[in-house]
């Protein structure tokens, strides 16, 4: 009798360890697509943050090139084609008062507008910048 019961008893243990198999090959799947969700998140940050150096060295590089520039030329487009970003500049004349009540002259704003696309997604940012131009004799 004894060694009927233990007869039984055995195709239940091999189902249990299959189950337990299954159970543990599902929870290292689940563990396995956290790993690789996190890492291509990761990777969409850095680049993100890579374009955003991209573009601040950009715009400090168009910035350095047009403050050499006289006035007339500082309103220009340059595009890099390397990355796709245009950078737009523009002037505008600005009227500031000192304190004693005077006027600053020769002072402009200039703008810098970068537009790039990365990925297929646009972005815009802008650089204002007082500048000192003197009027040339």
């Amino acid at each position: 009798m004894k060694a009927n019961l233990h007869a039984r008893r055995r195709p239940a243990w091999r189902g249990f360890i299959l189950f337990e198999l299954v159970l543990a090959l599902t929870i290292f799947s689940i563990a396995v697509l956290g790993l690789v969700k996190a890492l291509n998140m990761t990777l969409q940050t850095a680049n993100l943050l890579r374009r955003d150096q991209l573009i601040r060295i950009g715009m400090r590089n168009v910035f350095e090139e047009l403050r050499n520039k006289p006035l007339a030329k500082m309103s220009t487009t340059i595009t890099d084609t390397t990355f796709g970003i245009t950078y737009t500049s523009s002037t505008e004349a600005l009227s500031l008062k000192t304190t004693n009540g005077g006027v600053l002259s020769d002072m402009y704003k200039l703008t810098i507008h970068a537009t790039s696309s990365f990925d297929g997604v646009a972005q815009e940012d802008t650089l204002e910048v007082y500048v000192y131009k003197p009027a040339q004799s």
